[in-house]
C-alpha cells in the first residue's frame, strides 16, 4: 500500500493542478512491484502493469521454473546478481555448454518472474520506430553525423523536418522543434519477459539458480577466486562473474584484495498514465533529448520519464539497501516536476490524462557514463558487468554473451577498451568521488556529444606540481584518468570573453576546457599558435600524465621478459630508447610504449596516459612469476615536462652541462642529467610529436624549480606555454597513430604500417608472433591511412571530429578515428582505416595499390567531402637544425 502525508499530497496535487494535470485519489490504494523499468533504445519499458485495489491477481507461471533452494558445492562460474545481465550471462553460458556447472545468485529473481505473469499481458517486441527530436541546429547536427554513420552501416534513419515530425505523430507539439531522426526499425519490448525467457531457457539447459541467497565472501587464493561464502553455503568454483548492478561495488568489497568497480546509485523517475482516449498503440518512442524526456505509449496511455541534467545521488547518506524491493525512494514531485512541465509542453494531451503513479528508483551508473565489463585487474578470473544505468535491456544480450565468450575462451571476442574496466583507476572508486560525479552523469544521457566532452565534477583529483604555475599562465584544462592537463593555453594579451565556450554553472576555481560547436572551435587561434611556436620556435608542455613504470631485475631477467612481451626488439645499448608495442595472441596491440634503457637490468617504460591500469595489468599478468622481474609504477613520483621545436636545444643548454650536440646526445637516447641545481633528471631525446626536443622526468620536488627555470630562460626565445590539443595537430598531420584513438586490441602493427617495428625476422619469440606471421603471409583486411579533406571550408562548413564514414568510388569503406586540423598542410586532416568487402559484404584483403587507386569521399553530417589520401607521412617544412628519422618516432598520449 502506497500512503502519502497530507501535507505531501496536498503539494503534489496542487502542482499537478497548476500543469493542468488530473491526479487520481485512488493512488492511496495503489499497490505495486518495486523493480525499475529498464532500458532499451532510447525508450523505456515499465516493470510491470499497476493495478488498482481489487484487481485480480494474475497466474503465478514462476512456480514453474526449477529453482534451487540450495547451491551446489561446486561449479564452473558464479553469477553474482541476477537481473537481466546477470540472467545474461547464465543464458549464454548455457549456450556454449556451461550449463549445469553454473550457477546464479539471486535474492529476489522469482519475484520479477512473478510480477510479469501477474501484469496479465502480452508485451513483447513491438516495432513502433523511434522519433528523436532537436530542439537546436547542433542537435540536428549530431543527428545527421549518427545518421550518416548508421546508413553506412545499413541502418535505416530519416532527417525530418517539424512539418513531417508533426504528421509522424500528430500528439506533439512541435512549434519550437527544428527537426528530428526517425528510426523505423526501432520498437520496444518488455524486458522482464526477455529476463524470464532467459532465465527458462538457461533453467532447461541444466543451469542453477539459487534465489533468497546473499553472497557474503569471495574467497581467493593465489590472486584467483576459489570459493564464494553464501547464506546457503559455500560454492567452490573456477569463475565468479559480478552483475550486481547497484550492488557491484559492494560486492567487490567482499573480496581481499578488494575489486575496485566504480559505480553509484542515482535518482531515476519515470510515471505513467491511466489509459487516454484515442491514443495510438503504434505510437512512436519518442525521446526530446533537449528537453531531458522520453516518452512512449503504455496499455492506451503514456509512460514517460527522464534525465535531468543534474541528478539527486542514491542512499548518500547510508549503506546501499540489503534488498531489491528496498530499492525504490521516495517520491520527490518537487524535483520531477522540471521534467512534468516538458512532457505536458511536447505532448498537450497528456493534460487530459489521470497519473498512475510518479516512480523513483535507483538506477546504477559508472563514474564515466559508459558500461563497465571485463577482468577486473586485481583478481585472474573475476568478471564484472555494471554500471549499465537504466539501460539493461539494450545492453543485456550483448555483455552477456561477451563476457560468456570471454570465460569459456579464455580472450574477449571484439576489442572494447572504452567499456572495459581497465580503464579505471583505485582513485575512481572513492566513494565521495562517486557521490559527486553521479550527480551530473545521468544528464550526460541526453547532451550533445560535443568534441572533447568532459565533467566538471570530479575534478583536481590528480594534478602536477606545476599544476598552479600552469593555471597562472591561462592553461584551460581538460582531465584523463582524472588527470588535469592543459587543452590549450588563453594568453591574458589575447583573451576574449566571448572565445571561450565553458559551462556557465562551473564553479571550480580553473578554466575547464569545452568544446560546444561543431564548426570551427573557439580555441582554434590559441592553439595555432601553439603550433607555431613547436613547429617555428620553441613551446612547454605538461607531459606529467604519462603512464610511467620502472621494471628491473637483478640479472638479465627482465631483458628476456620484455622480449617475450614486446614486438619490437628491446635489446637494444644502454642509454637507448625504443618505441615497441606488446601484441596479444592475435596480434593486436594491449600496449603501445616507447623503453628507455636505464641500466643492463632496468627499463624505463613510457605508456598512454589512458593505459597506465591497462598496461601495468598486462605485465603482471605476463612477467615471470617467480618474481624475478620487479614492476613498479612511478607514474606519480616524476613530474614530466617537454620541450619542443627547433630552439629546444638552446633553452636546455643554458641550463644543463651536458652535451645537447646529436652526435653526443641523439635522437631516441637517454641520459640522466641536471638541470639548474637540480639532478638525477631523466631526460630524453624524444617529442612523441615528430619536432626536435626533450621531454624531462623530474622527480617531484624538483619540478617547480625546473620548470621556473625552463620559463624564465625561455623568455629571450619567445617560448610559449602549449597543451594538448597543439600536440594532436602535430601527431594527426604527421600521421602518428595512438592508442585508444586509432590502436586497439584488435589492430596489428601490419594493418597501420609498422611492420619495421616488429623483429620477425629475427629469432626471438614473442606473444602475438604467429599471428603476425601468418598475417604476412595471407595479407590484411584493411590498412590506416591519412586523407586530406579537399573541398571542405573550414570557416563554415562542420568539422570531421571522429567516427566520420570513409567512402571509396561512392562505397562504404570505413570511419575516421582521429582528426585535426593541420596548420601546416592549411586544412583538415582525417586518420582512419580503409577495408575492402567483397560481393557478399565480408572483409577482404587489401593492398596498397587498391587503396591510393579510388576516389574518397568523407561524410560529415551528411554532406561528403572529397579527400585525397596517403600511406605515407607527409613531408612537411622543417625547422629542424638537422634531419630527423620520422619512423623511429614514439606515438602515445
Amino acid at each position: 500500500m502506497v500512503k502519502m502525508g497530507a501535507n505531501i499530497f496536498q503539494n503534489v496535487s496542487r502542482q499537478c493542478r497548476n500543469l493542468g494535470v488530473l491526479y487520481p485519489h485512488q493512488l492511496k490504494h495503489c499497490h505495486t512491484g518495486t523493480v525499475p523499468a529498464e532500458y532499451l533504445k532510447g525508450t523505456w519499458y515499465p516493470p510491470h502493469q499497476y493495478h488498482y485495489h481489487g484487481q485480480e491477481e494474475g497466474p503465478n507461471i514462476a512456480s514453474t521454473l526449477p529453482l534451487d533452494e540450495v547451491p551446489p558445492k561446486k561449479a564452473k562460474a558464479v553469477v553474482c546478481g541476477g537481473g537481466m545481465v546477470g540472467t545474461s550471462v547464465l543464458y549464454h553460458l548455457a549456450m556454449l555448454g556451461w550449463s549445469t556447472d553454473t550457477v546464479l545468485l539471486e535474492q529476489a529473481s522469482k519475484r520479477l518472474a512473478q510480477e510479469l505473469a501477474e501484469a496479465g499481458h502480452d508485451t513483447g517486441w513491438k516495432q513502433c520506430g523511434g522519433l528523436h527530436l532537436a530542439l537546436t541546429r547542433d542537435r540536428m547536427t549530431h543527428f545527421r553525423k549518427m545518421k550518416a554513420i548508421a546508413e553506412a552501416r545499413g541502418t535505416e534513419c530519416h532527417a525530418l523536418t517539424p512539418e513531417e515530425v508533426s504528421r509522424k505523430c500528430d500528439i506533439l507539439n512541435t512549434s519550437d522543434t527544428v527537426g528530428a531522426l526517425w528510426v523505423p526499425g526501432d520498437g520496444v519490448c518488455d524486458p522482464y519477459k526477455l529476463t524470464y525467457s532467459l532465465l527458462k531457457l538457461a533453467l532447461e539447459k541444466g543451469s542453477h539458480v539459487v534465489e533468497e541467497c546473499q553472497l557474503s565472501r569471495v574467497v581467493v587464493h593465489d590472486q584467483r577466486v576459489v570459493a564464494v561464502e553464501t547464506s546457503k553455503g559455500m560454492i567452490e568454483c573456477d569463475f565468479v562473474v559480478n552483475t550486481g548492478g547497484m550492488w557491484a561495488r559492494k560486492i567487490g568489497q567482499m573480496s581481499e584484495p578488494r575489486v575496485k568497480v566504480p559505480v553509484h546509485p542515482a535518482e531515476h523517475y519515470f510515471l505513467y498514465t491511466q489509459p487516454l482516449e484515442g491514443m495510438n498503440p503504434m505510437m512512436p518512442a519518442i525521446r526530446d533529448p533537449d528537453a531531458n524526456i522520453y516518452m512512449r505509449e503504455f496499455n492506451g496511455g503514456f509512460l514517460c520519464g527522464g534525465f535531468e541534467k543534474w541528478a539527486k545521488p542514491s542512499f548518500e547518506r547510508g549503506d546501499l539497501p540489503g534488498r531489491l524491493h528496498e530499492r525504490d525512494l521516495l517520491e520527490d514531485w518537487d524535483h520531477f516536476h522540471v521534467l512534468l512541465k516538458q512532457m505536458l509542453h511536447r505532448a498537450p494531451v497528456m493534460k487530459n490524462a489521470v497519473l498512475g503513479r510518479l516512480y523513483n528508483t535507483a538506477c546504477s551508473f559508472s563514474m564515466d557514463h559508459r558500461w563497465i565489463v571485463g577482468m577486473v585487474p586485481e583478481l585472474l578470473n573475476y568478471f564484472v558487468a555494471a554500471g549499465l544505468r537504466s539501460g539493461g535491456s539494450s545492453a543485456a544480450g550483448g555483455i552477456g554473451s561477451m563476457i560468456a565468450d570471454w570465460i569459456v575462451n579464455g580472450t574477449p571476442p571484439m576489442d572494447a577498451y572504452d567499456l572495459d574496466i581497465l580503464r579505471f583507476l583505485p582513485a575512481h572508486n572513492n566513494r565521495r568521488f562517486l557521490i559527486d560525479r553521479v550527480q551530473e552523469v545521468p544528464g550526460i544521457h541526453y547532451s550533445i556529444a560535443y568534441p572533447f566532452a568532459d565533467f566538471t565534477t570530479g575534478r583536481c583529483l590528480r594534478m602536477s606540481p606545476i599544476f598552479p604555475k600552469l593555471k597562472a599562465n591561462g592553461a584551460v584544462f581538460g582531465q584523463v584518468m582524472g588527470y588535469e592537463r592543459p587543452s590549450y593555453f588563453q594568453r591574458k594579451e589575447n583573451i576574449n570573453s566571448k572565445d571561450y565556450e565553458g559551462d556557465t554553472e562551473n564553479s571550480a576555481p580553473f578554466q575547464m576546457a569545452f568544446t560546444n560547436t561543431w564548426t570551427k572551435p573557439p580555441w582554434f587561434n590559441y592553439v595555432a599558435e601553439e603550433y607555431a611556436a613547436c613547429r617555428e620556435r620553441v613551446a612547454i608542455f605538461d607531459y606529467s600524465s604519462f603512464a610511467k613504470f620502472d621494471v628491473w631485475s637483478k640479472g638479465s631477467e627482465v631483458v628476456q621478459a620484455l622480449q617475450y612481451l614486446c614486438s619490437n626488439d628491446v635489446d637494444i645499448p644502454v642509454g637507448g630508447i625504443i618505441h615497441t608495442g606488446m601484441q596479444n595472441s592475435y596480434g593486436g596491440y594491449e600496449n603501445d610504449c616507447s623503453l628507455a634503457r636505464i641500466a643492463p637490468n632496468h627499463y624505463m617504460m613510457i605508456a598512454p596516459t589512458i593505459q597506465q591500469t591497462r598496461c601495468g595489468t598486462w605485465l603482471k599478468r605476463n612477467l615471470p612469476a617467480d618474481g624475478s622481474v620487479v614492476l613498479s609504477d612511478v607514474t606519480s613520483m616524476f613530474t614530466a615536462i617537454c620541450i619542443m621545436g627547433p630552439l629546444a636545444r638552446n633553452v636546455l643548454s643554458e641550463l644543463t652541462d651536458v652535451d645537447l650536440s646529436t652526435k653526443a646526445f641523439p635522437f631516441f637516447s637517454f641520459k640522466e642529467i641536471d638541470v639548474g641545481l637540480a639532478n638525477s633528471i631523466r631526460a630524453m631525446n624524444i617529442t612523441h610529436t615528430g619536432e626536435l626536443g626533450w621531454v624531462l622526468y623530474i622527480p617531484n620536488e624538483y619540478a617547480l624549480h625546473v620548470y621556473n627555470n625552463l620559463v624564465s630562460v625561455g623568455k629571450k626565445y619567445n617560448m610559449l606555454h602549449a597543451g594538448y590539443y597543439a600536440m594532436r595537430s602535430l601527431r594527426i598531420e604527421k600521421f602518428y597513430a595512438f592508442w585508444g584513438q586509432d590502436l586497439d586490441s584488435t589492430t596489428t602493427p601490419l594493418e597501420c604500417g609498422r611492420s619495421f617495428r616488429v623483429k620477425l625476422n629475427k629469432n626471438i619469440d614473442f606473444i602475438g608472433r604467429e599471428a603476425l606471421e601468418r598475417q604476412k603471409k595471407e595479407g590484411v583486411k584493411r590498412l590506416y591511412v591519412q586523407l586530406k579533406l579537399q573541398d571542405h571550408n573550414p570557416e563554415v562548413d562542420p568539422w570531421a571530429w571522429g567516427g566520420e564514414p570513409i567512402y571509396r568510388d561512392d562505397v562504404f569503406v570505413g570511419v575516421t578515428t582521429t582528426t585535426g586540423y593541420g596548420f601546416t598542410l592549411n586544412n583538415l586532416i582525417c586518420l582512419g582505416f580503409v577495408r575492402k568487402y567483397d560481393q557478399n559484404g565480408q572483409m577482404a584483403y587489401v593492398t596498397p595499390e587498391y587503396v591510393m587507386d579510388g576516389h574518397y569521399e568523407v561524410d560529415i553530417a551528411g554532406v561528403r567531402y572529397s579527400a585525397s589520401i596517403s600511406l605515407r607521412s607527409p613531408s612537411l617544412p622543417s625547422k629542424f637544425p638537422e634531419p630527423q628519422d620520422n619512423r623511429y618516432l614514439a606515438t602515445q598520449t
